[in-house]
Formats: structure tokens, C-alpha cells, sequence
């Protein structure tokens, strides 16, 4: 049951997988370009780091993570050290 394909069909389907691979991309830049933290998290935030620390402290960088567990977000702090 194999479909014969010739080889400019295959082209054909590569290059529209790519112009649809090269928009799903520009897509995705353009979501997490326009990610912003809700204020009512920032201020969660700023009170969580207060409470820790026991004054008030300003937050200088907050980022939206999207990995699923505790292990990830411990090396991605471990591998960024820029935000202190």
C-alpha cells in the first residue's frame, strides 16, 4: 500500500512544510515576546521576597519559566547567574 510520490512532490511538500514551520515560528517569538507578568503576581512576588527576607527588598528581574518541574528551575538558577 506504499503511495508512489515522485521526487518533485516531495519537494513540494517540504517546501510548503517549511513556510508553514517558518510561520509557526514567528508565531511563537511573537507570543513569548508579548508574555507579561500580571501586576497582582508582581506584587505577590515583591511580598513573598519581604517576608523572606524581612524588609522590604525591590525585585529587580522577574521571568516566565515554562518547565514542569523543581529540578529544572533549580539549574536553570544554577546555569543563570546573571539575575541576583
Amino acid at each position: 500500500m506504499a503511495e508512489d510520490v515522485s521526487t518533485a512532490g516531495l519537494q513540494a511538500l517540504v517546501a510548503e512544510l517549511s513556510e508553514r514551520l517558518t510561520a509557526l515560528e514567528d508565531r511563537v517569538a511573537t507570543l513569548e515576546g508579548n508574555q507579561q507578568i500580571p501586576d497582582d503576581v508582581m506584587v505577590a512576588i515583591s511580598a513573598a521576597v519581604a517576608a523572606f527576607l524581612g524588609h522590604k527588598a525591590t525585585v529587580k528581574a522577574v521571568r516566565l519559566r515554562n518547565s514542569r518541574s523543581w529540578s529544572t528551575e533549580a539549574r536553570g538558577r544554577v546555569h543563570n547567574r546573571s539575575v541576583n
